[in-house]
């Protein structure tokens, strides 16, 4: 039993509060109560996609994954890297939108799972294929 850690985004924040990622933003690690598991990785990742609010609280904090439709379906740990499996699709906000959303889960799993680095798949392709714009 332990608390899961959950990244959201903090906008134009450039660095300050966290990993700098996409357009000058920032990635900031957020903490839920304590909550039973077994593996970590799919309650964090569930929990990140099931937070249908686009602000978090007041902290000022943004989840740009709140409009989309995710469901986690799996992971395993090879070494170092976390691979994720989703199923479902992203509703964005726009094109600064594509690396937060890509950060927001890489790093939520890559904490879950003591990870350095991660992969995610959507419907059986990689995220960077899915959230392309080509």
């Amino acid at each position: 039993m332990a608390p899961l850690t959950i990244y959201y985004v903090a906008i134009d924040d450039n660095g300050v509060s966290g990993p700098r990622i996409g357009c000058g933003d920032s990635l900031v690690a957020t903490t839920t109560a304590p909550v039973r598991f077994t593996d970590q990785v799919g309650p964090s990742v569930g929990t990140l996609l099931a937070n249908k609010s686009r602000d978090v609280g007041l902290s000022g904090l943004v989840n740009v994954l709140y409009q989309s439709n995710l469901s986690y379906v799996g992971g395993e740990l090879d070494g170092s890297t976390i691979t994720i499996y989703l199923t479902g699709q992203f509703m964005l906000g726009g094109v600064c939108d594509i690396p937060r959303a890509k950060a927001q889960l890489e790093y939520t799993a890559m904490t879950a799972a003591g990870a350095t680095s991660a992969r995610v798949f959507v419907n059986g392709r990689p995220i960077d294929e899915v959230l392309s714009l080509k």
